[in-house]
């Protein structure tokens, strides 16, 4: 039986992922920011309603106190998630106390029907979602093998090569230092180490500082994108 020739499927895959252009991000900034400050003027002017009709002298401050809780709630996530922390039950318990109140507040303004109930609801649900989707785009999300080897809380005692762990940090040394090796000019920096890696930028430092102490980075460490 003859059987047809198959076709050059050309180079198997690396499973690298196409780059985000400037202009991409740009856009999804701006339009994450637009739908926010939208949702966010109309929850205002529903909270300071109901905050007003309370006999709440300050009812102008009253809707910043609790959108403000959420913004403040999820930075807080952010910082600790970018340190390798985990979010912390305060941090939470603020997000989800902030997202209740304001939806809370929002439907206490409209009339008591169920349709503009859930047209008052609306606002304060899109902005706290559009809020978060504007995080994830600065957020840094750990790819693939590097992440299975990341998995669980950290307790900051990252080990160098040669400790006696040297399984998960061995392994991003090991990548690290083929990263670092294929770079045409100057080693990446410890930001774009720990984008290239999917860790945190804490984890990378960690790393370099491994490969420095052993000799095998061969350039100088803190290059380039060196910032906290």
């Amino acid at each position: 039986m003859n059987y047809a020739p198959r076709p050059d499927l050309g180079p198997p895959r690396t499973g690298a992922r196409p780059p985000v252009t400037p202009r991409v991000r740009t856009t999804a900034v701006v339009t994450v920011l637009t739908v926010a400050a939208v949702a966010a003027v109309m929850s205002y002017g529903h909270l300071r309603t109901v905050a007003a009709a309370q006999g709440e002298n300050a009812a102008g401050l009253f809707p910043l106190s609790v959108d403000g809780l959420i913004v403040a709630a999820s930075l807080v996530l952010l910082v600790r998630r970018r340190s390798g922390l985990p979010g912390g039950a305060l941090a939470w318990s603020g997000l989800l106390v902030g997202i209740a109140t304001t939806v809370a507040g929002n439907v206490a303004s409209a009339e008591p029907t169920l349709a503009a109930r859930l047209v008052a609801a609306w606002p304060p649900v899109a902005f706290a979602l559009s809020y978060e989707l504007l995080l994830a785009l600065i957020r840094p999300e750990p790819s693939g093998d590097e992440a299975e080897g990341d998995e669980g809380p950290e307790t900051g005692n990252e080990h160098p090569a040669g400790s006696s762990e040297p399984g998960a940090v061995g392994g991003l040394e090991n990548r690290a230092r083929e990263l670092i090796a294929d770079a045409d000019a100057r080693p990446p920096g410890r930001r774009a180490l720990a984008r290239e890696l999917g860790v945190t930028e804490h984890q990378a430092r960690t790393v370099l500082a491994a490969l420095n102490h052993n000799g095998t980075r061969g350039e100088p460490a803190a290059t380039g994108e060196e910032t906290t």
